[in-house]
C-alpha cells in the first residue's frame, strides 16, 4: 500500500525560493526565455557536470 511509504511524515508544499513560475498570466514566454537565455547558462557554468549533462 503506498500510503504508508509516508506513514507519520508530514511535509508541507511551500513556494520555493528562487523558483519559475509560469503561473503568472502574460509573462509565460518572458520567464521561458530568461530560463532558456539567462538561467539555464547560468547552472551550466556553475557545474560541469550539470553542463555535460546537457550536451548529451
Amino acid at each position: 500500500d503506498h500510503r504508508n511509504a509516508a506513514a507519520g511524515q508530514i511535509f508541507s508544499l511551500d513556494m520555493a525560493p528562487n523558483s519559475v513560475d509560469d503561473n503568472y498570466d502574460g509573462c509565460t514566454k518572458e520567464m521561458a526565455n530568461l530560463v532558456k537565455t539567462k538561467y539555464l547558462e547560468k547552472e551550466k557554468s556553475g557545474s560541469r557536470k550539470f553542463e555535460k549533462s546537457w550536451q548529451e
